[in-house]
C-alpha cells in the first residue's frame, strides 16, 4: 500500500508540474511555450498517468456498469447491492436502457426508484451475485485529495483532485422567462425575455398558459409558484391557448441568476466540453476538477484506497464536476432500496436536456 501511494504521489508531482508549465504565458523567449500545447506523458489524461491508478480502481471497476440506449452510452452506473441493484444519474436516462457489466455481459434493466432532489435512479438489473461497491468516508477528504473515476476497463476514465470538501448547495431559482397578467380566469403572457426558456420554447406575447405539467393555472401567482418549486434544467410541459387553439409546448427551465448573460455564461462554461443538463439543485456535493462528459456520470468516484467516496452526478463547468458524497447518499440509497422513493407515474420533472454529447 505504501509503495503504491508513493508511486501515485510521484505521479501527482509530475501532473502538478505539468499544470504549472501549461499555465506559462507564451513568449518568443519562453521555451516552455513551445511545448505547453503538446500532449505529453505528464498530462493527467495521458495513459501513463491513468495507468498508475489501476490498483485504486481494481475493485470499483467491477462495480461499474455502462448504460446504453440505441447503441450509445448515456451514463455509468454503480452496483450497490449483490442482487443486481444499480444507482445512476436519473436525468440522463431515457425510458429504455440496456446495462453492460464490466465483463461485457449485457442485461436488461427496470427502473424501481427515483430520488428527484439528488437526481438518482435505482435500477434492478437482470443479474445476481454481483460485486457491490465498497464505500469510503467522504468526510475525510480535503482539498487536494486525489480521486479516480472508474470505467469498465483496467484504467480509470479520468483522475482529478478535490476542489472543495462536501458542502451544501443553495437551491437555485428556476425561471421560465415571461411576464404575466390576469386575463379573465387565466394568466396571459405580456412579455417574453430574449434568450429565456420561454423564448426557446416558442411562447409569444398574448399566449394564455392553461397548465404546467398537467396542473391547471388560474393566475400569474400560480404559474410563479409552480415554476419556483422546480429546478433549472428541468423539462416542463406547457399547455397554452393561442388565437383559439390549444398547443402543447415543452420547455427547459433556465437559471434566474444567469438570464442576463445566458449565452456568454454557457459559452464560457462549455469551453472544456459538454455539460450535464441537470447540474444544479443537489443538496450536498463534493466538487472536484476531473474532466468528465455527461455520459460519464452515475459511476463511482474512488479515493487512493479504492473506496467509493461518492457518485459522479454532473459536469458543471470547464473546471468543475460534482459528485454526491458517500456521507450524504448512503442513507438515501438504503431508503431507495427499501422502497421509500417509488417511481412517479410522470417522469417529466426528471428529464433534462444536455448541452452536448
Amino acid at each position: 500500500m505504501l509503495q503504491r501511494k508513493t508511486s501515485l504521489y510521484a505521479i501527482a508531482v509530475c501532473c502538478l508540474l505539468s499544470s504549472n508549465l501549461q499555465a506559462a504565458e507564451p513568449t518568443s523567449s519562453n521555451w516552455l511555450a513551445r511545448i505547453r500545447l503538446l500532449p505529453g506523458e505528464n498530462e493527467r489524461s495521458h495513459r501513463t498517468i491513468t495507468a498508475a491508478f489501476r490498483d485504486a480502481v481494481d475493485h470499483a471497476k467491477a462495480c461499474t456498469v455502462s448504460l446504453y440506449a440505441d447503441g450509445a452510452q448515456v451514463a455509468l452506473g454503480t452496483i450497490i447491492h449483490a442482487d443486481g441493484y444499480v444507482v445512476t444519474k436519473a436525468s440522463e436516462l431515457p425510458e429504455t436502457v440496456t446495462c453492460q457489466l464490466s465483463g461485457g455481459q449485457e442485461v436488461s434493466t427496470k427502473l424501481v426508484a427515483l430520488h428527484p432532489e439528488y437526481d438518482l435512479a435505482l435500477l434492478k438489473i437482470n443479474a445476481t451475485g454481483l460485486p457491490a461497491v465498497q464505500w469510503g468516508d467522504s468526510n475525510k477528504l480535503h482539498a487536494g485529495s486525489w480521486l479516480a473515476t472508474t470505467s469498465l476497463t483496467d484504467e480509470p476514465t479520468a483522475i482529478g483532485i478535490v476542489s472543495s470538501p462536501a458542502r451544501p448547495l443553495p437551491k437555485p431559482q428556476a425561471m421560465l422567462g415571461v411576464g404575466l397578467e390576469q386575463f379573465g380566469d387565466l394568466p396571459r403572457v405580456n412579455r417574453v425575455i430574449d434568450g429565456s426558456a420561454a423564448a426557446t420554447a416558442g411562447l409569444q406575447i398574448g399566449d394564455v398558459i392553461a397548465s404546467v405539467n398537467g396542473k391547471a393555472m388560474d393566475k400569474p401567482q400560480t404559474v410563479s409558484a409552480t415554476i419556483g418549486s422546480l429546478l433549472p434544467g428541468e423539462r416542463i410541459s406547457l399547455v397554452i391557448k393561442r388565437r383559439g387553439r390549444s398547443l402543447s409546448l415543452p420547455a427547459v427551465l433556465g437559471d434566474a441568476t444567469r438570464i442576463g448573460n445566458l449565452e456568454q455564461v454557457e459559452l464560457m462554461e462549455s469551453l472544456g466540453g459538454p455539460l450535464s443538463g441537470r447540474r444544479t439543485g443537489f443538496p450536498f456535493v463534493l466538487e472536484h476538477d476531473t474532466v468528465l462528459r455527461p455520459k460519464d456520470c452515475g459511476g463511482p468516484l474512488v479515493d487512493l484506497d479504492g473506496n467509493a467516496v461518492g457518485i459522479n452526478i454532473a459536469r458543471v463547468s470547464r473546471v468543475s464536476s460534482y459528485a454526491l458524497p458517500s456521507s450524504a447518499i448512503k442513507p438515501i440509497l438504503a431508503d431507495m432500496l427499501a422502497g421509500k422513493f417509488p417511481v412517479p407515474t410522470d417522469r417529466l420533472a426528471l428529464e433534462t436536456v444536455s448541452t452536448g454529447e
